[in-house]
């Protein structure tokens, strides 16, 4: 299966990314996969790599490229409980920087990339996030419904307005989703 990394152009600098498609050549659905705050890491990679297995020309970008490349921290093997709030402590100002309209602009960005690579057929695409990816995802879909045909989240708040608009005190909450799918560490 090919895979690749790229630099796609945004109008904050140039964000890398990883992609995989299947073997064989062809125009194939695309899938813009927002990795959660641990950003693109070996799981990443693997899920990429599944979803390009069933058909689909799969790009995650770095979403925190304006701090540097990936990986932004060093990260263990497995992201367990033990080591997960010192991780989430150095990662979280970057989630606080990561404001909406920076998710908009390089939504558009990550979007005309991916629907003009050789690769991609025509037509929209899907979009999947997990965690603080899930909001991204959903962002990107509001802002988005041409160029969206599905959208799906994991672990994350759905409403593409933040996550307090996903809290149970919130008289506009929507209803939650669950999902049995395991969350990547």
């Amino acid at each position: 299966m090919p895979t690749t990394t790229l630099r796609i152009p945004t109008p904050d600098g140039q964000a890398d990314a990883f992609a995989a498609f299947p073997d064989g050549g062809g125009r194939h659905p695309g899938v813009l996969l927002y990795a959660d705050a641990f950003g693109i890491r070996p799981v990443l990679r693997e899920m990429a790599r599944e979803l390009a297995g069933h058909g689909y020309y799969v790009l995650v970008p770095n979403f925190f490229y304006r701090h540097g490349p990936a990986p932004l921290i060093e990260l263990p093997e497995h992201i367990g409980e033990e080591v997960r709030p010192e991780i989430v402590g150095q990662l979280m100002p970057l989630i606080e920087a990561h404001t909406t309209e920076r998710i908009l602009r390089d939504a558009d960005a990550y979007l005309r990339f991916l629907t003009t690579r050789p690769e991609v057929g025509a037509g929209p695409v899907g979009v999947i996030g997990y965690c603080i990816g899930g909001l991204l995802a959903m962002r990107t879909a509001a802002a988005h419904p041409g160029q969206v045909a599905a959208v799906a989240e994991f672990h994350g708040p759905w409403s593409p307005t933040g996550p307090t608009a996903c809290t149970a005190s919130s008289p506009r909450s929507p209803p939650r989703s669950t999902s049995a799918t395991p969350k990547p560490t």
